[in-house]
């Protein structure tokens, strides 16, 4: 017996399944554009703020880790990472990475980034390389940023102003016939008030803030009240001075003058004990006794008495 299907159902479209298809209009297309762009008006704002809080951990990391280094070494060497001349320091003479764009004889510079390199697995980095450790993320520039002959530090030691050179825990004795080495038994004010590295970014022109630099107390450690002497002018006309800590610009080089940081409330501090905290900007107006509180903070042994909170 054959089948044959029925004809009741034979080339017959149900009503149900006869609806017409219909396009999207222009105006509920606009409604969709528009509530993307709401969403992601809305959205962009908190990506940027999560970057930016980002790029600012790993700046305060790097100080982190740089502190460890300088703690490291004080271990090793019985006293913090210091800027001297060949060879009363402990890199050795001849001594230079392969490639180096510069010899290490006897009597050349030899400066406190230079010193910890080992302690931050950088035993090879070069004059002109770029050490991710010493650079700020959140500098528009990146932390890489250096020129062909230079690599740059964003990482400073201070000392309180011109007239303290070597005041600080990080010091120079390049141009002195004696060592300067200080240890912790040297930090009369206390570990928790006394700053050990914080930031400054290099100047736009490139010729400072050389993280292995050829000469200058300059380059590796920053007064954190400073006066216009590197610069008389920038971008945006003459230098202050005295120069005090406060927000700066990337593109000016009358920033280099004091510390300052690419963060827009204040900077990040590693201070002796290893802690790292920010402080504002608006630290630098606080006095303490007979001078501010950040030279106060700078000097290892001024005596001055702090309150809890700065």
């Amino acid at each position: 017996m054959q089948l044959t299907r029925s004809p009741v159902f034979s080339h017959v479209t149900p009503n149900w399944l006869r609806t017409s298809r219909r396009g999207v209009t222009i105006i509920e297309l606009l409604v969709v554009v528009a509530l993307i762009a709401m969403l992601l008006a809305l959205l962009l704002p908190a990506v940027q703020n999560v970057r930016s809080t980002a790029r600012a951990l790993q700046c305060k990391n790097n100080l982190k880790t740089l502190g460890l280094a300088c703690t490291l070494f004080h271990d090793v060497h019985h006293c913090y990472p210091r800027n001297t001349t060949r060879p009363r320091g402990v890199t050795p003479e001849k001594g230079e990475p392969e490639g180096n764009l510069w010899n290490w004889g006897k009597g050349t510079y030899e400066s406190w980034p230079r010193q910890i390199m080992s302690f931050i697995y950088q035993p090879n980095a070069r004059v002109q390389d770029a050490v991710p450790t010493i650079g700020c993320p959140s500098d528009p520039r990146g932390p890489e940023y250096h020129i062909p002959t230079y690599g740059f530090t964003w990482y400073v030691g201070v000392h309180s102003n011109p007239n303290t050179i070597n005041n600080g825990i990080i010091v120079d004795d390049a141009e002195l016939k004696q060592d300067v080495k200080i240890s912790v038994a040297n930090i009369l004010d206390g570990a928790s008030n006394t700053i050990l590295l914080t930031e400054r970014p290099p100047p736009p022109d490139g010729q400072w803030g050389w993280w292995d630099t050829r000469c200058c107390i300059q380059d590796t450690i920053s007064p954190v009240k400073g006066v216009n002497k590197l610069y008389s002018h920038g971008t945006y006309g003459k230098c202050p001075t005295p120069a005090v800590y406060k927000s700066g610009r990337v593109d000016d080089n009358c920033a280099f003058h004091s510390i300052w940081s690419c963060h827009p409330a204040g900077s990040f501090f590693c201070m002796a004990d290893g802690s790292v905290r920010p402080i504002a900007y608006h630290a630098a107006e606080t006095r303490v006794q007979n001078t501010t509180l950040m030279e106060s903070l700078a000097s290892r042994d001024g005596g001055e008495v702090f309150s809890a909170e700065y």
